[in-house]
């Protein structure tokens, strides 16, 4: 699923894609961002059923806080009336599109669920004109995905 690319500069905005738990993976990337100094200009997206699913929510907002160049985007698609839920709604890829419909200066690191992945990769590829060799993925089914299933 993962495509390779050394011709890309690194310099390219980066758009963070997680779905669940593939929340960790790209945790581990913004870590090590932030132990560079990275001063790439990424915005992370992490979606999620309810509010409750978003774990280190207050951990995502913090990174926000202290890098500058990293932005936060929470997408919920069944929020609970519970969560009394102000953010995004709907499915996460479905809003970095609506918020950056030409995608073809990025690079997408995205990882979660295996719909998720397949869904953003044709999306970003088909309607937003993200080159192929510059979207890179993991995609996995967490155990609560197959007791869902």
């Amino acid at each position: 699923m993962a495509a390779s690319s050394c011709a890309r500069p690194p310099t390219l905005p980066i758009v963070l894609l997680a779905s669940g738990t593939g929340f960790a993976p790209i945790k581990a990337i913004i870590e090590q961002m932030r132990a560079k100094g990275s001063t790439r200009d990424a915005v992370l997206y992490w979606g999620c059923r309810s509010r409750a699913d978003l774990y280190l929510n207050g951990w995502a907002e913090q990174a926000a806080l202290d890098m500058p160049n990293l932005r936060y985007v929470p997408v919920l698609s069944e929020p609970a009336e519970t969560d009394a839920w102000a953010g995004r709604r709907g499915l996460v890829h479905e809003a970095v599109m609506a918020d950056l419909p030409d995608l073809s200066g990025h690079q997408v690191y995205a990882c979660g669920a295996p719909a998720m992945v397949d869904a953003a990769q044709r999306d970003f590829v088909a309607r937003c004109g993200l080159p192929a060799d510059a979207f890179f993925a993991d995609a996995f089914t967490s155990a609560a995905d197959k007791a869902r299933a």
